[in-house]
């Protein structure tokens, strides 16, 4: 008796191993890639440039602006003559006709950034800007408490930089920084992104804002934008945009040579909604942005809400913006920030229902940070629905990290992975942050011991979860199907034989996910 058992416990080790060398022979680089992956997990440094060269799909969730690196802000300022407030550490735009002797107007302190940073004694002073516009070194004062603090300061400190309120210097400064982000996304082999960028500003919202008033029935809302004059206003928008598509493929020079940086990555602005304005301003730009997406969809790839999630107006009208996003964009593609909160940020009771809200209510399909899913009602009824309805969650692991001080096992991402919940990795803000969206990939495997497979779903889920047209999407699939193709076979043929037979029996035992 006890000799057959022998047997067939022998019998079973061996179908294991031969069925593990089937699965492994079946597709052998990219089991040999996953495995030489394992192996890497000791040296980071290592670890990084695999993942710097493994195609990475798309960034689904990165605010343009604040992709920006603080030294390409300061370059921009001083090329655009702008001054700075040393003492706070804030770009401002010159007075309207200020003198020449005077650039800056008449406050002392306030003088050209160009001088503020010029010589060797400027170095600190640039320093210390970068330092200002950034998380760069970031350590708590009385003054900025929290990394959630320094983080949303920094937007109004360099706005000047990106545009400030000149609304056609603002379009000139975003194709700008389009191509910068274009170039740097190739340099680490990403092949789309969707760019957040505030659309409607200045006159036009004040004056659509007016027109509502004090109405607050979406439809008498509507109404009154239709009266006042809306269509026009996205007719106007529309132009501008293709003017500024034009731009950008202009600078990137594709036309003349394909294979320049920048070049073999596709793009789309998705419309973004500062949700902590005056509701009648909130409501007007919900609108120009849907209205945007149905005119100029290749232009114009869908809507999502902006601004601290904790702040007093996005907390009051939480439920309120989710209501109108439903009626205003039912049919437009919606990615909404939910969820970017945590214990002791905001009382108990806002943390329970942002994230389904955002889908119930207004329908979003994909969800930005969703950090505080654990404390959803009802959570894993919300990670089922969350499933049913192929809704995806924008993962920023640094982000979270530095706003909310949330990190390693604390952060959600294996809850949402376990309950079979999409999940793209994405930036957010990366020049503010410093990072790169190859660093994010770093994070998951460093900090959440996520492998090979894993982090290869995440770059198909970033063009399936896209808002991209499915004939795109497919295309964009494809070009990714063949890019990891290649990578894997490149990797395995650069293995030593010694590496290559390690890489293979490490292939053949279990891997982690």
């Amino acid at each position: 008796m006890r000799r057959r058992l022998i047997i067939v416990l022998c019998l079973a080790v061996v179908l294991v191993v031969a069925a593990r060398l089937v699965m492994v022979t079946r597709d052998l680089p990219a089991q040999l890639t996953g495995a030489h992956f394992e192996g890497l997990r000791p040296e980071p440094n290592r670890l990084r440039a695999f993942l710097h060269r493994m195609p990475k799909g798309g960034d689904l969730h990165t605010h343009l602006s604040g992709a920006v690196y603080a030294e390409r802000l300061i370059a921009w300022a001083i090329a655009d003559g702008l001054c700075l407030d040393p003492a706070a550490m804030v770009i401002l735009s010159p007075p309207a006709n200020a003198p020449a002797e005077r650039p800056c107007g008449d406050e002392a302190k306030v003088v050209p950034i160009a001088d503020a940073v010029a010589g060797w004694r400027g170095q600190t002073t640039y320093d210390l800007l970068v330092d200002a516009l950034s998380m760069r070194w970031f350590l708590p004062t009385p003054a900025v408490p929290s990394g959630h603090d320094q983080f949303f300061s920094t937007f109004s400190k360099f706005n000047p930089a990106t545009g400030g309120s000149d609304w056609q210097r603002t379009l000139a400064r975003t194709a700008e920084m389009t191509v910068d982000q274009l170039r740097q996304y190739q340099a680490e082999n990403v092949q789309y992104a969707e760019f957040m960028v505030t659309l409607l500003e200045g006159e036009d919202r004040r004056r659509l804002g007016e027109a509502i008033g004090s109405e607050r029935e979406p439809k008498a809302m509507l109404a009154a934008l239709e009266q006042s004059g809306i269509t026009a206003v996205v007719t106007q928008k529309v132009e501008e945009l293709r003017a500024l598509v034009a731009r950008v493929d202009e600078m990137r020079g594709c036309a003349a040579d394909r294979t320049r940086p920048g070049c073999g990555v596709q793009f789309r602005y998705i419309a973004q909604v500062n949700r902590n304005g005056a509701p009648a301003e909130v409501f007007a730009q919900t609108a120009v942005a849907a209205a945007l997406a149905r005119a100029a969809p290749s232009i114009v790839a869908g809507l999502n809400y902006v601004g601290p999630e904790d702040y007093r107006a996005a907390r009051q009208d939480y439920r309120t913006h989710m209501r109108w996003i439903g009626f205003l964009a039912a049919d437009v593609p919606v990615a909404l920030h939910a969820g970017e909160l945590w214990l002791g940020l905001v009382p108990p009771p806002d943390l329970d229902f942002h994230i389904r809200d955002a889908i119930e209510t207004a329908s979003a399909r994909r969800i930005g940070h969703g950090t505080a899913i654990g404390f959803e009602r009802d959570m894993d009824g919300l990670l089922a629905e969350m499933k049913r309805r192929g809704v995806a969650v924008e993962i920023a692991l640094t982000s979270s990290d530095v706003i909310l001080g949330v990190r390693g096992r604390n952060h959600p991402i294996r809850t949402y992975l376990s309950a079979g919940v999409d999940v793209t990795l994405a930036t957010d803000d990366a020049g503010v942050s410093r990072i790169d969206l190859t660093n994010e990939y770093v994070r998951a495997a460093r900090d959440h011991g996520l492998g090979y497979g894993r982090l290869k779903r995440f770059a198909f889920a970033a063009l399936e979860k896209s808002f991209l047209p499915a004939a795109d999407k497919q295309q964009q699939e494809q070009k990714l199907q063949r890019a990891f193709a290649a990578f894997e076979q490149e990797v395995t043929d650069d293995l030593a034989w010694p590496d290559w037979l390690a890489a293979f029996a490490r292939a053949l035992l279990p891997r982690r996910g």
